[in-house]
Parts: C-alpha cells; sequence; structure tokens
C-alpha cells in the first residue's frame, strides 16, 4: 500500500515529469550533435555511426526458452501425490474464498479506493469469483489426474499446441537499412534536418524545464 501510494503521490509525478523533460533535453543535445557532425565532417560521422550499428538477433537470445521441453512422463510417474496437492490445495483456497474473503481489505491492498466504492468492490469480487473458478479447475484436474489418467492425457493431447514465437518474429528480425542508406548518400542534407528538429526540440523542452523547479 505504501508503493502505490509514493506512485500516485504528486511529489513522484513532479519528479516524473521532470525526469522525462530532462531525458529528451538530452536527446535533442545527442541529436544536435549528431546532426552537425554529419554537416560538417560526414565520413567521421558515417564511420562512427558504422561501429554503433549493430544487430541484435532475439530469436538466438531466446532460442533455449523456446525450445518444447515435454514433462508428461515426470507428472504421470507422480500423478497420485500431484493429485493430493491439486485437489488439496484447491479445496483449501476455495473455502478461504468463500468464506473469509476480505473485499475490503483487497481494495485497500491493490489501492482500488482510488475508485468509486462500487466499482472498486465490483472489482475485488471479480477477482475472488475468477479465482475460485480457477481453484475448482485444480481440483478436477486433480481428480482426473489420480483417477482418470487416460482422459487427461487425451484431453491435453487435443489442447497441447505450440507456438513458438521466433517462427512469428522472424520476418521482423531482418535488418531495414533504408534510412540508414539514405542518410550515407545524402549526410549533409540528413545532418541539417536533424540539426533542425533537435533545435526545436531542445526549445521546446528548454522552455519547459524552469516553470518545473
Amino acid at each position: 500500500m505504501e508503493v502505490l501510494n509514493f506512485f500516485t503521490s504528486n511529489a513522484f509525478r513532479a519528479w516524473a515529469v521532470q525526469f522525462i523533460v530532462v531525458l529528451f533535453l538530452v536527446g535533442g543535445v545527442v541529436a544536435l550533435a549528431a546532426g552537425l557532425c554529419l554537416a560538417f565532417n560526414s565520413a567521421g560521422a558515417l564511420r562512427f555511426f558504422d561501429r554503433l550499428n549493430l544487430w541484435v538477433s532475439t530469436r538466438r537470445t531466446f532460442k533455449p526458452i523456446e525450445i518444447p521441453r515435454d514433462t508428461t512422463q515426470v507428472v504421470y510417474r507422480y500423478r497420485r501425490f500431484l493429485a493430493v496437492i491439486f485437489v488439496a490445495g484447491g479445496a483449501f483456497a476455495t473455502f478461504g474464498l468463500l468464506k473469509h474473503f476480505d473485499a475490503a481489505a483487497v481494495i485497500r491492498l491493490f489501492g482500488l479506493d482510488f475508485f468509486r466504492p462500487s466499482f472498486a468492490g465490483w472489482v475485488a469480487d471479480s477477482g475472488r469469483w475468477v479465482l475460485i473458478a480457477g481453484n475448482l479447475a485444480g481440483i478436477v484436474v486433480g481428480i482426473m489426474l489420480g483417477f482418470f489418467p487416460d482422459a487427461l492425457m487425451a484431453l491435453e493431447a487435443r489442447g497441447a499446441r505450440w507456438y513458438s514465437e521466433r517462427k512469428f518474429a522472424r520476418d521482423r528480425e531482418k535488418m531495414n537499412l533504408t534510412l540508414d542508406g539514405w542518410v550515407a548518400q545524402f549526410p549533409r542534407t540528413a545532418g541539417w534536418i536533424i540539426t533542425f528538429f533537435a533545435l526545436v526540440l531542445i526549445g521546446a523542452y528548454g522552455m519547459m524545464l524552469p516553470a518545473l523547479r
């Protein structure tokens, strides 16, 4: 609750606005330096940018976590033990949610008192029933795991599908150097364009900075 109060306090909001203004101001200064370098020393600026222009592939980084790992054999080897945990844990959680749920405490914990009482109460109750439904589903899974493993395996086989993020991101992993090629072809023109917009950025956020002190 104290953390939520800190992030919603006026002091934090003022600091966040000042940080964003300074961030854009520094970005404008960096852009101004880059634009002037392109305008007056194109060859040196292009060599410097070429050393910084490195491609990092997320497909290679996420490859280890994209490999499917089948835990079916381990689960079914200890299925009775896991069934007891599922059923006991689901029953205990469901009983607590039905008998000892305190909506006011949940509202205070997650800072929902910022909203209207009716809406905050609806959110808390909705979360309660979602958790109850999830725990009941866990109890059903536990019973099937303990007494009807073949039916659970068939159900799992029908619903289990592996979706690889690496396949969906394959086209986005290709380097697009169209803008880089244009800058390399017209470095001075690009430099003056960058310089102009950098001055606009510095002027706009520079005028805002004194008002935030």
